[in-house]
């Protein structure tokens, strides 16, 4: 007999698999969701660097390089939450500067998101919980943006997995899970200031499912005699409460306080010289009291823990939307978009979130109080959030804070059919077996396919693709892109020339970069109007300069020592085309969805052919 055969026949071998095949059998919707889990992550890692930076990617994702580089931050609400900017700097030093370590914790976290399904077992039953495991895995929004650096998928996952955590303690009164939901929660306060939101949401749908409770109070004559009994036995409780007990309550209560506080400090306080630090020029550090200062001299602590909490929490509440300005028709255009987003990329999840709700709500004999709270919260969510954005089409990513909450519904919609075929095959009954079977396989094909053709197309724009926010540039730019990367480390002096010689509002170039206010690189340049190459200029060390002379743009374009690249913008009238097109190929782009067409013009002598 071979070594391999004795191998695979040996006690060891037999006992690992059969107690693998053990644990399938005692754990079957354990493994279910685990093996969704990592289908899903392997949907979000495959081509994750490929789509060029979106406008809000690639100003983050400048000011972690600019940390990374210079070891100055400071958290800015304009920014969102600093959760994404410290791993990603961290991932910039492993994996270099460019777009797919940008992503990365995105698609991790929104990547494990299925697995919050398995918090939610004790309200779902086995066949509910895998099929929310999918619809959190497979659904084409939460994919899109588990693939794109921006933090809303970051805090509805650690917001969601918060919510989770508290049910799971309420279930167990295991105080593990109080301290998990209190880590999740600073996560999420971390990743972006609609955190609060979600609390907000919660409280709002709690009062909706109290009022249900109380207006069907099942086993009490009134909703007045439901609440004062529910009060009554809550007196109880703590009056039951002893000395030793109520110690330990204060105790955690108050562990619990440092775990959040000392996460917030370590998240939002100041590195290096902090907001002076972000200036242009950048001031000196040593006038500031940073993280590592403090973490370096102890006697400091005091003072960078009170500056954090009060400039921090005084820089949280300041964010908010146009809510003001906010007109009838401009809120009706944001619910219309957010309306038709879910209904071409999340069909299936909202259709089965309204039949769930209706199921649950109409045609059982229970309802389950989590289902009905869940779509409450998900309508609260798709109601109140296009009062609380800052431009008119962030319902593109909002998209991701109403499906999440509805995709417990959903599971509830969808579960009712799964089980009805289960139960069609245990009494072999072909016909519903086989009609169970086809809204399955139809539902799972439409949101495959959908998530496919959303999630990987390099060059969607806002136009073709409801899901696409319109500051994604409009073609792909990795051609010109790849020529630069490729000039920036072998070419000495300036790689890059930005040139506008027109004076209106969309020009590529400041007035008097001196006047800038924050140190963006180039600072010559208005970057509003010129990301996301600003961010590929850093991430490419490609040395930049700016122009407004058409006279010397043309020397600066011939001779010896000609500029590789030049980069223009198809609305300023100065471009002297003809005669840049003697020595340089052009390339024509749009950085937006909506025009904002640039010309790439880049010399012969550095052409790069294979790319």
């Amino acid at each position: 007999m071979s070594e391999a055969a004795d191998a695979a026949d040996s006690p060891s071998t037999g006992g690992a698999v059969g107690r693998i095949i053990a644990f399938v059998r005692a754990h079957p919707v354990v493994v279910a969701v685990v093996a969704l889990t990592i289908a899903g992550l392997v949907a979000r890692f495959a081509f994750l660097g490929f789509r060029v930076a979106h406008w809000d990617e690639a100003r983050v994702a400048h000011w972690v390089d600019y940390t990374r580089e210079t070891g100055h931050f400071a958290y800015r609400y304009i920014i969102h939450g600093p959760f994404i900017q410290h791993a990603d700097r961290v991932l910039f030093d492993l994996l270099g500067t460019n777009d797919f370590a940008t992503r990365v914790p995105v698609a991790i976290v929104g990547g494990l998101l299925p697995l919050a399904a398995l918090l939610y077992r004790d309200h779902l039953d086995d066949v509910e919980t895998v099929v929310l495991a999918a619809f959190l895995s497979a659904n084409p929004v939460l994919l899109y943006y588990s693939r794109f650096m921006r933090s809303d998928l970051l805090v509805t996952t650690f917001m969601f997995a918060t919510f989770g955590f508290l049910l799971r303690f309420h279930a167990s009164r295991k105080t593990r899970y109080l301290y998990a939901a209190t880590v999740t929660l600073a996560f999420g306060v971390a990743s972006k200031e609609n955190a609060i939101l979600y609390v907000l949401t919660w409280l709002g749908a709690g009062a909706l499912l109290l009022d249900a409770t109380m207006f069907r109070p099942r086993n009490y004559r009134s909703g007045i005699g439901f609440t004062t009994s529910k009060l009554a036995a809550a007196r109880e409780r703590v009056a039951a409460v002893n000395r030793s007990t109520m110690g330990r309550y204060v105790g955690h209560a108050i562990a619990l306080g440092a775990v959040f506080g000392g996460l917030f400090v370590v998240f939002f306080a100041p590195r290096g010289a902090g907001l002076d630090g972000l200036t242009y020029p950048p001031a000196d550090p040593s006038a500031n009291v940073g993280l590592w200062d403090a973490i370096g001299n102890p006697t400091k602590f005091p003072e960078l823990v009170g500056h954090t909490l009060t400039y921090g929490v005084t820089e949280y509440v300041s964010w908010g939307g146009g809510v003001e300005k906010l007109t009838v028709g401009d809120y009706l255009t944001r619910i219309g978009g957010m309306a038709e987003g879910m209904a071409l990329k999340a069909g299936p999840l909202v259709g089965f979130a309204v039949v769930g709700f209706f199921r649950e709500r109409y045609a059982v004999a229970e309802s389950r109080p989590l289902v009905l709270f869940m779509f409450y919260a998900g309508v609260a969510s798709m109601v109140g959030y296009p009062l609380a954005l800052s431009i008119d089409t962030g319902w593109a990513w909002g998209m991701t804070h109403v499906l999440v909450p509805l995709a417990i519904v959903a599971a509830a919609g969808l579960g009712t059919v799964c089980r009805w075929g289960l139960d069609a095959y245990r009494a072999r009954d072909r016909i519903d077996v086989g009609l169970s079977v086809v809204v399955v396989g139809l539902v799972g094909l439409v949101v495959v396919s959908t998530a496919l053709t959303t999630a990987y197309a390099p060059n969607d724009r806002a136009d073709d693709n409801p899901i696409v926010q319109y500051a994604q540039p409009g073609d792909n730019l990795r051609p010109v892109l790849d020529q630069i990367q490729s000039i920036a480390p072998a070419h000495d002096g300036t790689d890059v020339l930005v040139y506008d010689g027109s004076t209106d509002d969309g020009g590529y170039l400041r007035d008097d970069p001196g006047s800038a206010d924050y140190n963006f690189r180039p600072v010559c340049t208005e970057w509003g109007n010129t990301l996301p190459l600003n961010w590929y200029f850093v991430a490419y060390d490609a040395e930049t300069d700016c122009m407004n002379d058409t006279g010397v743009l043309l020397e600066r374009t011939s001779g010896e020592d000609p500029v590789p690249v030049v980069i223009t913008r198809d609305a300023d009238p100065t471009v002297p085309a003809d005669e840049l097109a003697e020595d340089y190929h052009p390339l024509t782009y749009q950085l937006r969805t909506h025009g904002s067409e640039a010309t790439f013009y880049v010399h012969e002598d550095f052409w790069n052919r294979e790319t």
